[in-house]
């Protein structure tokens, strides 16, 4: 080919090349356009996404300013809401201004229940944008109006928050003596709600100073209390086996270790708490790193980094990374790690990890033959190293956590005796008691004794006065008279029958009257025989009947004995007293299962008028009055008795009739 078509081609080819560059630019620039174009507009929509929440949050806020009126606590808590919502949003310079306006209103009202809230709240608001000192002293204002109040639960809340605060600055004696107080508002109040928190709390500052015997104390009782209810949220459990496994990995046993970090691993996955995951892959890790496997160290590191959420797990995770690389031989890949740890300023804030970075810093430095910044380094380690360790800091914490202690077991010794004092008390009251019912029941017993003693007396004279009304001189006499009458007139018959009749009476009444029970039967004959006597006495002015069904066992039933002659003989001589001749007496007798009922009907005068109302009685009745009580009294056992007078019912009949219902008694 010739020269000059060469040259031709590669001009052509020059020109084309020119033309695509200058496609390809103008395509990019028009991309670049539409991308900022598009990410203008999100913005702009996100924004205004932003001001239509706040603008619905100020109407909001408004709204509850115009309800309540004049109500200040209500003005205030709006005020309070609407700071908590700035502060969640990310906006914490207007959040501290809304909350400080609350609190103005609330400190007018003198709430200090309110106050010590909206305090304790602007006081973490504070902690959370970084103004340590205006946290610390709103902290105390908050504790203050809290002591006031005497609210126990709010003021070992605000004391630990206080107790966290100087722990994180460095300044371990204030903090040991602020999560002291709070211990001991908890304990003395025995309010154990997030109790475990505040014993974890105690551990961190035991653990900062790498006083391990305390540490391990502390997480010991909180890990006791963990699963009683309402001691401890999920939080506290997680870190509460985050602390058992380092205290384990200080201990040397590293099996022990990995079983509480697992644990933490299992809960945290399971409720989805990033924190605690990101803490038990870290914490394995490093256990890994001891056992000498780096590179399973690191791969648990590399994930544990998906669930990063403060500076501290940062921090830590940068040197953990480091000592595997340093392991790996990557010492520079090692220092570059490291020395992102000193940009941060919350490195101050952590101890231990702080003191691990210097560490870090200088032996690397070492490695790389940086000897001159490997020396600055230490320096700056030995400086950290002596504060941490201050013989003076160190026993200033043991001394305060010490008289602590020492204070509580003095209370548990005086509580323990007044508890000793109690019970002597207890015991001698309880001496004096027994011997006053022994006494009492012993009088009691005397008591029942003599009544029974009189009761029984008092049954024997009732006997006795049966005995002498079914046998008074005037009955026998007249009775005797009759038989003799007979005989004189040499009725022999007649004569052997009423004095055979007179002969069982007697015998009957003299055994019945020391009797308990007799038999049905032996009731039925001696009424039987007393009416025949008095029948002949009277000279037949009357005649009389005893009915009661064939089917009745007579000799089966018990009932007390001469309940009925009383009343038997009332009507023959009261009821029959006016009349010659004409008289009828009935009784009817009818089981009743438990008990037997008698039926005496005659049909004579009856009682003159108003003398039943009057609760008119004869000698007979009252007789049977006190049978009644005492039958009642012995065998828990009463019966019906009713006296109806016949004219009162009936117009055109006269007469008395009395139904007894007399209890059966052959079980008693």
């Amino acid at each position: 080919m010739r020269e000059k078509d060469i040259r031709s081609m590669t001009y052509r080819l020059h020109i084309s090349l020119f033309f695509f560059y200058l496609l390809a630019f103008t395509s990019s620039y028009s991309l670049n356009v539409a991308n900022f174009t598009i990410c203008a507009s999100t913005n702009l929509y996100k924004n205004k996404i932003i001001s239509t929440v706040q603008d619905s949050a100020k109407i909001e806020l408004k709204n509850k300013i115009d309800k309540a009126a004049n109500d200040s606590l209500k003005i205030a808590s709006a005020y309070f809401e609407y700071g908590q919502y700035l502060n969640n949003s990310g906006e914490k310079e207007a959040s501290i201004d809304y909350l400080k306006l609350a609190i103005k209103i609330a400190n007018k009202t003198s709430n200090k229940a309110q106050i010590a809230e909206f305090d304790n709240y602007l006081a973490n608001v504070y902690w959370q944008a970084g103004i340590y000192q205006s946290s610390i002293d709103t902290y105390i204002l908050a504790y203050k109006s809290a002591a006031i109040t005497q609210d126990s639960s709010q003021m070992a809340k605000i004391s630990m928050n206080l107790a966290s605060n100087y722990n994180y600055l460095g300044d371990y004696n204030e903090a040991i003596k602020y999560a002291l107080n709070a211990l001991k508002i908890k304990e003395t109040a025995k309010d154990w709600e997030r109790i475990c928190y505040h014993y974890v709390a105690m551990a961190t500052i035991f653990k900062e100073t790498d006083n391990v015997e305390k540490w391990d104390y502390y997480i010991q009782k909180a890990y006791k209390l963990k699963d009683v209810e309402n001691c401890a949220s999920f939080g506290d459990i997680a870190k509460i086996y985050n602390n058992l496994g380092s205290i384990a990995v200080r201990k040397g046993n590293h099996k022990k270790a990995l079983i509480y970090f697992d644990s933490l691993l299992v809960l945290s996955k399971q409720a989805g708490f990033d924190k605690g995951i990101s803490a038990a892959l870290g914490n394995s890790s490093n256990i890994y790193k001891e056992l000498n496997q780096p590179e399973k160290a690191l791969e648990l590191l590399l994930e544990s980094e998906k669930y990063f959420g403060d500076p501290y797990e940062i921090i830590s995770n940068n040197n953990s990374k480091a000592e595997l690389y340093r392991l790996l031989g990557q010492e520079q890949k090692a220092l570059d790690l490291v020395m992102k740890n000193t940009s941060l300023n919350d490195l101050r804030f952590y101890s231990m990890e702080h003191e691990n970075t210097l560490s870090l810093l200088s032996d690397l430095n070492a490695d790389l033959l940086n000897y001159k910044a490997a020396l600055k380094w230490n320096d700056s380690l030995r400086i950290l190293e002596n504060k941490l360790r201050d013989d003076k800091v160190r026993k200033g914490i043991e001394e305060l956590e010490t008289k602590y202690e020492t204070a509580k077991k003095e209370q548990q010794i005086e509580l323990l005796t007044a508890e000793n004092e109690l019970k002597n008390q207890g015991i001698n009251t309880g001496i004096a008691i027994v011997s006053f019912l022994v006494t009492v029941i012993i009088l009691i017993l005397y008591i029942v004794s003599i009544r029974n003693k009189q009761a029984e007396l008092k049954q024997n004279n009732l006997r006795l006065q049966v005995l002498r009304t079914q046998m008074n001189p005037h009955f026998v006499f007249n009775a005797l008279g009759s038989i003799q009458n007979f005989m004189l007139k040499n009725d022999a018959r007649k004569a052997s029958q009423y004095l055979s009749q007179f002969a069982s009476l007697t015998r009957a009444t003299l055994n019945n009257s020391t009797a308990e029970t007799i038999s049905l039967a032996d009731e039925i004959s001696m009424l039987k025989n007393y009416m025949a006597l008095e029948k002949m006495r009277k000279q037949n002015k009357f005649i009389y009947s005893i009915n009661y069904d064939d089917d009745l066992d007579l000799d089966f039933i018990r009932i007390p004995p001469m309940l009925n002659q009383p009343f038997i003989e009332n009507a023959i001589k009261h009821g029959f007293k006016n009349i010659d001749n004409g008289g009828i007496l009935e009784i009817t007798i009818t089981d009743k299962k438990d008990w037997v009922e008698f039926i005496i009907e005659d049909n004579g005068e009856g009682f003159p008028e108003g003398k039943i109302k009057g609760g008119y009685k004869s000698m007979a009745m009252s007789i049977f009055e006190n049978r009644r009580k005492l039958i009642r009294q012995k065998y828990k056992k009463d019966f019906k008795f009713e006296i109806l007078n016949l004219n009162d019912e009936y117009p055109n009949q006269t007469g008395v009739r009395i139904t007894i219902n007399i209890p059966i008694l052959n079980n008693d």
